[in-house]
């Protein structure tokens, strides 16, 4: 029984298939399923029930893989302990963003870390603060960039690096004639939002909401800048975060909400798991640069 196989067994037995955890770990799906199919015949049982279409762990697949995990966290943690003592910092931190993160530079943040810590590789990944909550709690990556309208799950930590105004931005020349407008102003217009699961859109449906209307926007979209290029030609009003309004593009009117709503932009991470010393490093580093 080889470290390799426990980690290709624990990889397939995540994502219930073999062509994603290949993916995940870098080698050739045929290496892995060669490598599965040894441990199978060394221990005498199927540990997956492969069809043309699924995956399915078996009950001593699910075994295999529990053990493999504990396995593979004594070994990362030796490596980790070994490292530390010979003065290293090196590995790899996975790192999540909503894009964009107020007023945090997240391609500058992230190459000021490169440049302190050349020997920890980063791995970024973009979604909505839904999708980085479960990629927090699915152990998908270490921390994240996220902008929150609400408090997170208990176990997730919270650092607050900044704050962001959500406003709503017209066509230039046809926004309201006034400096801030209300849900009811706003529905009268077609409408386009971040897609659903980010913060952005939840408060903004909260907005309406406490208004006692529904927003029904006619768009949705994970790219906020194509949203602003749609709003610049005349497709309809957005709500969208002020940040990216101030940033060179598309030109359009912003008018900000009555009442005001405000995000806040965070780094979040969970606070019950045994962070390596790369985690530990790049979390130390956003948190000292939010302080200066």
């Amino acid at each position: 029984m080889e470290l390799r196989q426990l980690r290709y067994v624990e990889a397939v037995a995540r994502h219930r298939h073999f062509t994603r955890a290949a993916e995940e770990l870098h080698v050739a799906q045929s290496a892995l399923s060669h490598q599965i199919r040894r441990l199978e015949a060394e221990l005498g049982t199927e540990l997956f029930s492969r069809n043309s279409r699924s995956v399915t762990v078996t009950e001593a697949g699910e075994a295999v893989a529990e053990r493999a995990r504990g396995v593979l966290d004594q070994v990362d943690g030796l490596r980790h302990e070994v490292d530390e003592l010979r003065g290293l910092v090196r590995g790899e931190v996975r790192v999540g963003a909503t894009l964009p993160a107020g007023e945090i530079d997240v391609p500058g943040v992230l190459v000021r870390f490169s440049e302190a810590y050349p020997g920890i590789e980063v791995e970024l990944q973009e979604g909505t603060a839904g999708d980085m909550l479960i990629h927090l709690a699915e152990n998908r990556i270490d921390a994240s960039f996220c902008l929150l309208d609400e408090d997170p799950p208990a176990e997730i930590a919270v650092e607050q690096l900044s704050e962001e105004e959500i406003v709503a931005a017209f066509p230039a020349g046809a926004a309201p004639d006034r400096e801030r407008v209300t849900a009811s102003e706003l529905s009268r217009h077609t409408l386009i939002t971040p897609r659903s699961g980010s913060s952005i859109k939840h408060a903004a449906d909260e907005f309406f909401a406490r208004a006692g209307r529904r927003m029904e926007p006619s768009l949705e979209s994970g790219d906020p800048f194509l949203l602003r290029c749609l709003v610049s030609s005349g497709f309809g009003a957005a709500v969208l975060p002020s940040s990216l309004i101030r940033r060179e593009g598309p030109p359009v009117d912003v008018r900000g909400l009555r009442p005001a709503v405000r995000l806040r932009a965070t780094l979040i991470w969970d606070g019950n798991r045994h962070q390596a010393p790369a985690a530990r490093a790049f979390i130390d580093f956003i948190r000292a640069e939010a302080r200066n």
